[in-house]
């Protein structure tokens, strides 16, 4: 079960190989389990291809296959065995290859690295 979603839209690319959309702060420790991708307008040129980054590290790969608008599932989600994405680390997005995709919606779900469910087993002081 996902503690924490994270989510970009992107209405538009700009530029291939760019980070892209807003950077999060990890607020504890998490592993990455799941990854959604969705394009409003389907890559038509080549398939859409975005990269997860943990501190500028890559963490994962996802991709669309051109003509596709919606990969639901995880089964084309790359990843690093036993990620872990410390607290405090910055999770961004980078769009490796566009393949023409537009109003594209990407979602990477966390689960807490120690089992805690939200707001369960942390001081807010900490």
């Amino acid at each position: 079960m996902a503690n924490r979603i994270l989510t970009w839209y992107l209405p538009e690319i700009v530029g291939n190989g760019t980070s892209q959309g807003p950077t999060f702060i990890a607020d504890r420790d998490y592993n990455p389990r799941e990854a959604r991708i969705y394009a409003g307008d389907k890559p038509d040129a080549d398939q859409l291809i975005v990269t997860f980054r943990d501190d500028g590290t890559s963490i994962g790969v996802s991709r669309l296959a051109k003509g596709a608008n919606n990969e639901p599932l995880a089964g084309n989600w790359d990843r690093a065995i036993e990620t872990l994405i410390e607290k405090y680390s910055a999770i961004s997005l980078d769009v490796t290859q566009s393949g023409g995709a537009k109003k594209i919606t990407v979602q990477l779900e966390l689960e807490d690295a120690l089992g805690n469910s939200a707001g369960e087993g942390y001081d807010l002081d900490d």
